[in-house]
């Protein structure tokens, strides 16, 4: 793997209308990783993904990060056919102590980002090629409907404790070609975030970022009580699971955060170890119109704000204003506004 070496060098890596009003929620999720090359041969050959950045991130992101500017960072951006939404943007910290961000985790453990949610055309093939480069599921690929929804899934852990949920929708019908998951991996929809405190993630998503409800409920598994989950039968068929995914726009849901819940489970806290260093999901990023209202607006209800606005280079975003929030499971989120 070959990295371009530079600072703050302002690299050639910029794709037309990259940031665009009509996009909500996420514009890239942030995978922390232990081995960079195995970590691309993942999204590249399993999942289809094509490299549009690489690079060594100069001082000021490793300030935002909260890391030495001495550190060599390695970061590569990926994004699934010509999609500009949903990129994958992979860090690695060589010579610095780390640990798993949700470590042995399970599901109903709490803090950080649990699981990214990507549709595949065959969950199957997919499910097994990961197998084979050692990454464990919670369960083999299981069949289930929700609300209007028709599901073979299967939720898989990587190296890294990154968790992804590979889901087969098989009703109703879907654009696979908006969503590029006609062959490998299609691009991240939507994040879940596993919390204790259900009511105040809604008053976050709700009030504090004045973000939109887009679906909400409870969940029992069916008899038998097999689930993608992992927990066992008679759990799963008599506690219930909350869920609820909030964006930004209230006529597009892609890109959502999602909160869910396990009642009557407890679990590890991860909140502690939610941030850089540590391995795994550790940040998304999400583009906004107007910075300084959003922080206006994020302080008057008096929440805190974990880094005020710098701003600094970003590809391919070019110069961009960032503001970073963590909501109260732990799990960071970095709003940007391109100057350019």
């Amino acid at each position: 793997m070959v990295f371009i070496l530079a600072a703050e060098v302002r690299a050639k890596c910029n794709i037309k209308n990259t940031v665009d009003t009509n996009i909500s929620g996420f514009q890239e999720v942030i995978i922390n990783v232990s081995d960079m090359g195995a970590a691309l041969d993942i999204w590249q050959n399993i999942g289809g993904y094509k490299i549009l950045c690489q690079n060594k991130p100069g001082k000021s992101l490793k300030a935002l990060w909260g890391l030495s500017e001495q550190l060599e960072l390695h970061q590569v951006l990926l994004r699934k056919a010509n999609a500009e939404r949903g990129f994958v943007r992979l860090v690695e910290i060589p010579d610095i102590n780390q640990r798993h961000i949700r470590s042995s985790g399970m599901p109903w453990d709490t803090g950080g980002y649990f699981d990214l949610y990507v549709y595949v055309d065959d969950v199957n093939a997919v499910f097994h090629k990961l197998r084979q480069r050692g990454w464990q599921a919670y369960s083999d690929p299981i069949n289930y409907t929700l609300m209007q929804f028709d599901i073979t899934e299967v939720i898989m852990r990587g190296p890294n404790g990154e968790v992804l949920c590979l889901m087969q929708r098989n009703a109703p019908p879907y654009d696979q070609g908006f969503f590029g998951s006609s062959s490998g991996m299609g691009w991240p929809f939507n994040i879940a975030l596993v919390v204790t405190d259900y009511e105040a993630h809604e008053e976050f998503f709700l009030k504090t970022l004045g973000w939109y409800l887009h679906i909400n409920g409870s969940s029992l598994s069916p008899p038998p009580g097999f689930n993608p989950l992992g927990l066992p039968s008679n759990l799963a068929r008599s506690l219930p699971r909350r869920f609820a995914a909030f964006a930004p726009s209230a006529d597009d849901r892609t890109g959502s955060l999602q909160i869910l819940s396990f009642e009557g489970l407890e679990g590890q806290r991860f909140e502690p170890f939610s941030d850089f260093p540590n391995l795994g999901i550790v940040a998304v990023r999400i583009p906004v119109d107007d910075l300084s209202a959003l922080e206006r607006s994020v302080m008057k209800t008096g929440y805190p704000i974990h880094s005020n606005t710098v701003s600094l280079f970003m590809e391919p975003y070019g110069e961009v204003s960032v503001l970073v929030l963590k909501a109260p499971n732990g799990a960071r989120i970095e709003f940007f506004e391109p100057l350019g």
